[in-house]
């Protein structure tokens, strides 16, 4: 009998501490939201998401890889929770953030982190395994001497060299042999190899970068719009998915304007430059009137921060790059919007959560760093202005 009861026990203290993983998870859902958006001036709002950014290098929040609400310290356990390769352009994007803002604070911030993912030879302290290392990987040579981080990033380089198939072109997972091209490749590496190439004097690297969003802006686009698909068929052509996703309208548009930043003058670079007046173009015609961007670019309905976030950087960028007034506005816009689903913490919120495959996207929104590390580069631009 006293057997039964000791495994009553534990049988209770277990379910009652996966109920309080649950019910705290639960509770900071709940009242994360109160005064949401309630910002004074620009002035506060932006310095609120600095700091934010900043305490973020410290301890980065985790992209949940499910749509799972419960029983959430299961997931953790099996590691179903959360995955290294995702949190890496969450980290990445925080550090050209914050370099992008410049001021001692963050710079300070910046080299922490450096310090923490590498060590003293330059190399990753945990070495990365997948493409995604790209985004991270041009945040360091961004924000480091190039020399002393070399071993990481010629590891990084090689990395994402393995990862090219037959056709010449990046696959995303880790199989050589997929037959889907996605659009996530082109904001991942394409940069980093852009700028690599450009460091180090290696120009196979800056040509591999350009060959992958020649073949993704041929194939992976409806014609009439611009909008990229989710992927593309190397074999057939054909495309896999959804026309006009948000965060993967992001990712296109992250690679044209950060690898056209990192290309010498010549014919490439003109391309690019004419892809980027189409592309954004097009573009403004997908903004909602309250400045967001969709879930899905064509629905006037739905609405994500990490999309809205990377289209105001993309089109604060290209203000500069042709001097239109209507990009600076519509980043503006982005921002205004940006503000107003800012947490009382100066957390973005609203961001669509990771993608489960092809087509298939989050339920759920919520804070990502990513998203965040975004709004600083446009914010960026703001305080130059200013």
């Amino acid at each position: 009998m006293t057997a039964l009861w000791i495994l009553f026990g534990i049988i209770a203290a277990a379910a009652l501490v996966i109920w309080g993983v649950d019910f705290y998870h639960y509770l900071v859902n709940r009242y994360c939201r109160y005064h949401i958006g309630r910002w004074p001036d620009t002035q506060a709002w932006q310095q609120a998401v600095i700091h934010r950014a900043i305490r973020w290098t410290v301890k980065t929040p985790t992209v949940k890889i499910t749509d799972n609400n419960r029983y959430l310290l299961l997931d953790m356990l099996q590691g179903r929770h959360r995955s290294n390769t995702i949190q890496s352009w969450q980290t990445a994007s925080l550090l050209l953030g914050l370099e992008h803002i410049g001021t001692s604070q963050c710079k300070e911030a910046v080299q922490k982190a450096v310090d923490k993912l590498l060590d003293k030879q330059g190399m990753f302290r945990v070495k990365p395994t997948n493409v995604d290392c790209g985004m991270l990987a041009y945040s360091l040579l961004k924000s480091s001497d190039a020399e002393q981080i070399r071993p990481a990033m010629d590891f990084a380089a090689q990395l994402i060299l393995s990862r090219v198939a037959e056709d010449g072109t990046l696959v995303y997972v880790n199989d050589i042999e997929s037959d889907e091209r996605y659009v996530d490749t082109v904001g991942l590496a394409c940069p980093f190899l852009a700028c690599y190439g450009k460091t180090y004097g290696k120009p196979e690297y800056t040509a591999l970068a350009v060959k992958q969003l020649r073949a993704f802006s041929e194939y992976g686009l409806e014609e009439s719009t611009s909008l990229p698909n989710h992927a593309y068929s190397a074999s057939s052509k054909l495309p896999l998915g959804v026309y006009g996703w948000g965060r993967g309208t992001g990712w296109y548009a992250l690679g044209l304007i950060d690898t056209y930043k990192e290309l010498p003058d010549g014919e490439d670079k003109q391309w690019l430059k004419e892809q980027l007046r189409k592309v954004a173009d097009s573009y403004l015609n997908f903004q909602h009137a309250d400045g967001g961007f969709g879930y899905i670019m064509q629905m006037q309905k739905g609405y994500d921060s990490s999309a809205t976030a990377a289209l105001a950087y993309f089109y604060r960028e290209c203000s500069a790059v042709f001097g239109k007034k209507a990009y600076a506005e519509t980043a503006a816009l982005c921002l205004d919007k940006l503000r107003s689903v800012t947490r009382i913490t100066g957390a973005i919120d609203w961001c669509q959560g990771d993608t489960k495959g092809i087509g298939v996207f989050a339920q759920t929104y919520d804070i990502m760093p990513f998203a965040q590390g975004l709004a600083l580069r446009a914010i960026s631009f703001e305080q130059d202005r200013d």
